[in-house]
């Protein structure tokens, strides 16, 4: 207890110097006063074990790994550990703030399964829809065997596209569907409606159902959100999540007033091992200015404290200060493995057999044994995206952590950063 006390101490006086400090000196990259904010301590996280986080944050910049980053944790709905090092532009040297704007890629598909799911509360659809009921462009689809295209025996359901075993693609590499997906350029769409109608002429990879395939499901769902809802996904984002959590920093195109606080993005040199800068739009060909088409599965930019807000209202169960935007009911669902056991040795999320599952947005951890070489507990969800940015909420020790970096393949920094966090739990 004693030590208890003294670290609490510790911090108030830490925060007392900080505030004095802050009225002499031109103002700091602070967090804004947040009710739900607590000392580490409170909430059961040991802060010299989040010490070590840091360290290690800072020895990836210092080794050349990353430009910059952000952390930023909850737990027990308080959040506790919010920290930003480095730069976010190492032409510039300007530093990494808490307003920095992270191109969140994948980690979009979360929050587009969620809008999909308010329309379905106000039973729109159901899961077991066919999706040419909807969009009558995927009625005849076709699935590539032995190098031909021939007619599919099921058709896509609307939950073959959140659990992404519908059979679409992503194009990775050059060799049978992925091959046709790159020749088709559906990212130089000039919308969703594009998009959709290029996509349906294009085979499968597998017959609807077979098994988990990441590929553009959650773009469909997209295109699927704004037929049901008769407004663009942005609008529709815009309207019915992020106006009524607070998430004022998120959205597909970044305003021109607030470019200067989007990082620059980062790969390793295959031969220097070095930092190097990708241009705009290399992934995919997403890009965050004049933006037309509205990419669902990976188009968003956001602030990790807007992340966080949209990580809690799922981890209370569908509601954040007050506002309710899914039932629980909806978020038990959703985070519940939804996927049929199949053997995900080789085409699986994980690569590790039936360890993990897939729910409705979010992969979800059924075995966490058998998953990885993580500490991990049951039902935890979770998510990424392509330059580095991570999320994941655990319900059992009731923690939401969020890892913001712009680098391509950002492993195994995501994996060391999970193994930390949970080292930092009491």
């Amino acid at each position: 207890m004693f030590e208890l006390v003294s670290r609490m101490l510790r911090v108030g006086l830490g925060a007392v110097l900080l505030l004095l400090a802050a009225c002499e000196q031109a103002p700091l990259d602070v967090p804004a006063l947040d009710p739900d904010a607590a000392a580490p301590a409170a909430a059961g996280l040991d802060p010299e074990r989040l010490a070590r986080l840091d360290a290690y944050i800072e020895d990836l910049i210092e080794s050349g790994q990353i430009a910059g980053a952000q952390v930023l944790l909850a737990r027990q709905n308080l959040v506790v550990h919010n920290e930003v090092f480095g730069v976010r532009d190492l032409e510039t040297q300007a530093p990494v703030t808490h307003d920095t704007l992270w191109r969140i890629y994948s980690m979009t598909k979360p929050v587009t399964s969620v809008a999909a799911m308010l329309l379905y509360e106000e039973g729109l659809f159901t899961l077991d829809d066919a999706l040419a009921d909807h969009l009558p462009e995927f009625a005849q689809m076709t699935v590539w065997r032995e190098g031909e295209a021939v007619p599919a025996e099921r058709a896509i359901t609307i939950r073959h596209l959140f659990t992404h075993s519908a059979g679409f693609a992503y194009g990775f590499t050059d060799e049978g569907v992925d091959a046709l997906y790159r020749e088709a350029e559906l990212f130089a769409s000039e919308n969703l409606t594009a998009f959709s109608e290029r996509l349906a002429t294009l085979p499968l990879v597998m017959e609807p159902g077979d098994r988990w395939h990441y590929g553009v499901s959650t773009d469909i769902l997209g295109r699927l959100v704004e037929v049901l809802s008769g407004e663009p996904l942005d609008a529709f984002l815009s309207e019915r999540l992020f106006e009524p959590l607070g998430m004022v920093d998120t959205f597909f195109e970044v305003p021109p007033e607030k470019r200067d606080r989007l990082p620059a993005l980062y790969r390793l040199d295959a031969d220097s091992g070095e930092l190097e800068e990708v241009p705009e739009g290399t992934l995919a060909g997403i890009r965050w200015s004049d933006v037309s088409l509205l990419s669902g599965g990976g188009g968003l930019v956001s602030t990790a404290e807007d992340y966080m807000r949209f990580a809690r209202m799922l981890a209370n169960g569908g509601s954040l200060d007050g506002i309710r935007v899914l039932s629980p009911k909806t978020v038990e669902w959703m985070t519940r493995n939804h996927l049929p056991e199949y053997d995900a040795a080789e085409d699986g999320v994980s690569g590790r057999g039936n360890s993990i599952g897939f729910g409705l947005g979010f992969a979800v951890i059924e075995d966490p044994a058998r998953w990885s070489g993580v500490a991990a507990a049951p039902g935890e969800y979770w998510w990424g995206g392509a330059a580095g940015t991570f999320f994941w909420v655990d319900p059992t020790y009731e923690v939401i952590a969020i890892l913001m970096i712009q680098r391509y393949a950002a492993e195994p920094i995501r994996e060391t950063f999970r193994i930390l966090v949970n080292a930092a739990i009491e």
